[in-house]
């Protein structure tokens, strides 16, 4: 979506690009775009950043700036946009010649414009020892007012603009400078230098020390975690003990913030996650995992850590357990549910680990079926919501057939629907042991992921019987299985509370431990009169109950 914005800014921008040169530098009191001068002395090696500003404008909405830099002293390395202000990657550098092509938009059309801005950070690499200049050779500035041009049009507003004194400074050699504590090694905000760990001997701990310093006060997470990637990429010999403690700590925080991708939320809870900004935290979160592995530095929480992204919603009298997270596929133009979004219901957002970008959206899925009306209404309402949450659905369009018997093969696949197991499964091209789940039948995966969690045994015979009924008390089996290996129920035996089922011996030996615990843990209250009938099977009304019981409990 903001690729689109941005192209279609670009449609508006053309027929007047660049019509101005490089104007009066002196003329500061009116509006004009402006280069910074790096923060400290720069060194060979080192990285630093050359902000890009406007200064004195009203209602700045759009900026083209092209720049020209000493190609033989600089690399330009990243462009990114200001607060307020995107770039959306789409910036053009030609390293050869040393020009460098910004196009700069506002993020939000509405807001209180500023006078002076910051557009844009480029991030360079001193090269070699000279005096370097960077300057702005043309500029295009455009407000959000819109009108009708004479070829017809829909276009923007030009404002008059004048560009700033072009910047001059000179890159010494490495080691020409003493680097002071906290400053790191290189120039201006969050700078490294090349040099990073490059001399640290075997047991030395003064230079990854004062690096994280630096490191861990810039406040823009993917230019901290490129900054960690410097310094480990410059490690020529492993860290001492104490080194390590300090890195793997400081790791952990850079990586929880890289971890968090931004959400653009638009209206109508409709979320955006940029392309760019996955792939590159995808990038580094990768990079920097394999790094630290390699210096022994990466720990359970760090191996742990993956993208994600939080939505948060405003409930408008819907029902919050309908509510669902929903992403848009443009190739089926269809809206198709994530099952993995955890429902945070209290504080009103959803937790979702970020496999692709994509717009978003968080919607109540409030379906009904014809044959519903008459049973309880703890069921009734169970199987509304297990049908909002994609774990159930009707044997048609306007039918669920409350009273049908529930297989084990279609119960198999409510827990693994219901508690997201796929993703646990450590070996997706592993085969069931089972002789009668094949390849090709519908629960095939389902009965796999149960068998490899260990969630599940079969029979003594190599079956899994999938068309059997369910009993009442192999449900409950499976179940807390289930949850015990996601660390939902307390360990050691459990004695349920309260007066016994009246036919308590009924349940079989294998099944009383999980029976126990489930009564205990209200999860169960059996069929009346105090009984469990454990080996009669259940149907699709009263295995709803139990399944949005048990998700009620594992939250």
């Amino acid at each position: 979506m903001k690729k689109m914005m941005f192209a279609l800014c670009l449609i508006l921008f053309s027929g007047t690009f660049f019509t101005f040169g490089s104007m009066d530098a002196k003329a500061a009191e009116g509006p004009r775009v402006t280069l910074g001068s790096p923060a400290n002395s720069v060194q060979v090696g080192d990285t630093f950043k050359v902000p890009v500003s406007g200064e004195n404008f009203n209602d700045l909405f759009g900026v083209e700036v092209s720049l020209t830099y000493d190609s033989q002293a600089l690399r330009v390395l990243d462009v990114k946009g200001g607060e307020g202000y995107d770039t959306f990657g789409a910036y053009e550098d030609d390293a050869n010649k040393g020009k460098l092509y910004i196009p700069v938009l506002r993020k939000q059309l509405q807001g209180s414009p500023q006078a002076s801005v910051r557009l844009a950070e480029i991030t360079f690499k001193a090269l070699q020892e000279k005096q370097a200049a960077v300057e702005i050779r043309h500029v295009k500035a455009v407000n959000s007012e819109r009108f009708v041009n004479e070829q017809g049009y829909k276009d923007l507003k030009v404002l008059t603009s004048d560009v700033g004194e072009a910047i001059t400074f000179k890159i010494s050699k490495q080691d020409d400078r003493i680097p002071s504590p906290g400053q790191g090694s290189g120039s201006g905000s969050g700078s490294t230098s090349g040099q990073t760990g490059t001399n640290a001997s075997p047991g030395s701990s003064k230079e990854p020390v004062l690096n994280m310093d630096a490191i861990l006060k810039e406040k823009d997470p993917v230019r901290a975690a490129e900054m960690l990637q410097a310094l480990l990429n410059g490690l020529k010999s492993e860290p001492a003990a104490a080194d390590k403690e300090v890195v793997k700590k400081a790791a952990l925080s850079i990586l929880e913030k890289l971890s968090s991708v931004p959400v653009n939320k638009e209206v109508a809870d409709t979320y955006v996650i940029a392309p760019e900004d996955v792939s590159k935290r995808k990038t580094l979160l990768a990079g920097l995992k394999a790094s630290l592995a390699q210096w022994k530095m990466n720990t359970a929480e760090i191996n742990k850590i993956e993208l994600n992204a939080v939505m948060e919603y405003t409930l408008g009298g819907r029902d919050a357990n309908k509510l669902g997270v929903y992403r848009y596929n443009a190739d089926t133009a269809a809206w198709e549910y994530v099952r993995e979004a955890v429902h945070q219901v209290q504080a009103g957002k959803f937790m979702l680990v970020v496999k692709q970008a994509g717009t978003y959206r968080v919607m109540e899925y409030a379906k009904s079926y014809e044959d519903i009306s008459g049973i309880y209404a703890e069921a009734r309402y169970a199987i509304e919501v297990l049908t909002a949450k994609h774990i159930v659905k009707g044997t048609s369009e306007t039918i669920f057939s409350p009273g049908k018997p529930v297989t084990r093969a279609e119960f198999s696949s409510m827990i693994v629907r219901a508690l997201s197991l796929g993703p646990l499964v450590t070996d997706p091209k592993g085969e069931t042991v089972y002789s009668d789940v094949r390849k090709g039948d519908w629960y095939y995966e389902d009965v796999k992921t149960l068998q490899q969690l260990q969630m599940i045994k079969g029979f003594d015979d190599g079956t899994f019987r999938p068309n059997d009924p369910v009993t009442r008390e192999q449900m409950v089996v499976m179940m807390m299985n289930a949850l015990q290996a996601l660390g939902q129920v307390p360990t050691g035996n459990m004695q349920a509370s309260g007066e016994p089922f009246a036919d308590q011996q009924a349940i079989s030996s294998w099944a009383k431990s999980s029976v126990n615990k489930a009564k205990e843990m209200k999860i169960i209250s059996g069929t009346g009169q105090n009984m469990f009938m454990p080996k009669q099977s259940s149907n699709r009304a009263d295995t709803a109950v139990l399944v949005w019981k048990m998700l009620q409990h594992s939250k």
